[in-house]
């Protein structure tokens, strides 16, 4: 029988506060020592022009890892540019930027995550990642050492497609084989959860409540392994 969970990555398997704004505060650490730029003086110039925020839309022209990231870089270019650095010093801590958020050691595992994965593998299912996210996902996964217990990870910039957007469930069931009882795990009330339902896919959130009704719903992943394994 062919037995498939879904999870989402960033905030469900792992996690980094602020994700985008911290790399280029990480730059700015390293080379503008002293600076007095915080998140909040950012985050207001990283609020359009992910693919994510416009999930209606398909992206296959920018499935090219090199192509995703020259549609994403003017965002950061411009945010920087605001907080007044140069044209050359912002496209330099953009890259720098990326380098710091697709590395290594950015992400951190919550404490439930390798164990509940090993949990459901040894209960006959494939875990699969399905997260929106950037093209180095599948190589941050296994720096992780997710890939022990995740047999596909698939991210969004890879696709054309953003969650939730019917098309990435659809690729994601067809990737498994079409298994008979999915479910997704995932942390967003609209994109994981509706999302995934939309697709047919039994889903549960977990780790942040929402006001909104929620059939299943978990604190963490091992609660959500209970709920599937019952």
């Amino acid at each position: 029988m062919n037995k498939v969970i879904f999870y989402d990555f960033h905030n469900t398997l792992a996690y980094r506060h602020k994700y985008f704004t911290t790399s280029v505060i990480l730059v700015l650490d390293r080379y503008e020592r002293g600076h007095a730029i915080s998140h909040e003086h950012l985050l207001p110039y990283l609020q359009t022009g992910f693919p994510w925020l416009e999930p209606d839309k398909e992206y296959h022209h920018l499935k090219d890892p090199q192509k995703w990231w020259e549609n994403i870089y003017p965002v950061f270019i411009n945010a920087l540019k605001a907080v007044n650095f140069s044209t050359e010093k912002a496209e330099f801590y953009t890259k720098e930027a990326r380098k710091i958020m697709t590395g290594p050691g950015y992400y951190t595992l919550f404490d439930d995550t390798l164990d509940s994965l090993k949990r459901a593998k040894e209960y006959g299912y494939r875990n699969i990642i399905l997260s929106n996210h950037v093209p180095e996902l599948p190589l941050m996964a296994e720096q992780l050492g997710l890939m022990k217990y995740v047999d596909i990870c698939i991210s969004s910039a890879n696709v054309g497609y953003e969650k939730p957007n019917i098309k990435i469930y659809e690729l994601a069931l067809k990737i498994a084989d079409y298994p008979l009882n999915p479910w997704m795990i995932g942390d967003n009330y609209i994109a994981d959860y509706q999302g995934a339902r939309t697709a047919g896919i039994k889903s549960i959130l977990v780790r942040k409540s929402v006001d909104e009704k929620v059939e299943l719903y978990s604190d963490d992943l091992k609660g959500a392994l209970d709920i599937i394994l019952k």
